[in-house]
């Protein structure tokens, strides 16, 4: 029975309490950075990774290369600068990090960005999202160290091969560079190191990189073109580096520079 007071003017109050299952107590703050750095902006098409706690009831990955936008229980949605709300697909989905690709056709600006587990969000946290916002893999992703890379070999009869950039060392488990071999004068050798948000550059001539401070020749920059988000780009190796060893890789799209990653020359 509703206990009814008078509001003075005809008509009567009351107020009792409901109870709602399976909603959670609090939204938990996320927060998101590029899946290939771990720290900067996203953009549109790229890889972002975001962290919270209690977000997907299972650990679950991607299965099919159209990504779902359903995983682990959970799904992602980035409302953008402009207003518009866009389910992400997803890579991966654990309790406490999710994978995801920013939708396309996001608007550059601050986005919010929901976790939703049965309709409800069970996270919540902003991102920057910006047209162009590049980021290398690291071969121990971790953002650092040794690039997750390859070598492309060129030769003067137009034969071309591919060469690791890295292995695993089985005492530590961890990546270290190989060595590459510049080899004959005639070879062309080209880095080819893999990572994401700046498949949107303006144009090539607006890409740069440095390898030890020496200026290389980017050649490709863009989609990968076979897994979803993944960038690559193409970088002619200077043979005045030749005996350097270990060395920086400094790269920029459209002004705005990427972690910087590893790899040796021999």
């Amino acid at each position: 029975m509703l206990s009814l007071t008078s509001d003075g003017a005809g008509g009567y109050t009351t107020s009792y309490t409901v109870g709602v299952a399976n909603v959670p107590d609090s939204v938990a703050g996320i927060s998101s950075v590029s899946a290939a750095s771990f720290t900067g902006a996203l953009s549109p098409e790229g890889i972002g990774a975001l962290f919270g706690t209690s977000l997907a009831t299972s650990t679950a990955s991607a299965t099919t290369a159209t990504l779902p936008t359903e995983l682990g229980g959970v799904q992602v949605v980035v409302l953008d600068a402009a207003g518009t709300r866009r389910n992400a697909g997803l890579f991966f989905a654990s309790p406490t990090q999710i994978n995801f690709q920013i939708p396309s056709g996001t608007s550059a600006g601050t986005a919010v960005i929901y976790v939703l587990r049965s309709g409800t969000a069970v996270g919540q946290g902003v991102a920057t999202i910006a047209s162009v916002a590049p980021a290398l893999f690291a071969a121990n992703a971790n953002g650092q160290g040794v690039a997750a890379a390859v070598v492309l070999r060129a030769k003067a009869d137009g034969t071309q091969t591919f060469e690791p950039a890295v292995q695993l060392n089985s005492a530590t488990n961890q990546f270290e560079a190989v060595p590459i071999d510049l080899g004959a004068t005639t070879d062309q050798v080209f880095l080819i190191p893999f990572g994401a948000g700046f498949r949107n550059r303006s144009s090539l001539s607006a890409v740069t990189a440095t390898i030890g401070g020496t200026a290389a020749d980017v050649t490709f920059a863009g989609a990968q073109g076979t897994l979803t988000g993944l960038d690559q780009a193409n970088i002619r190796i200077p043979r005045s580096l030749a005996g350097r060893g270990n060395v920086d890789l400094v790269f920029t799209a459209d002004s705005k520079t990427a972690n910087t990653v590893s790899l040796n020359v021999k």
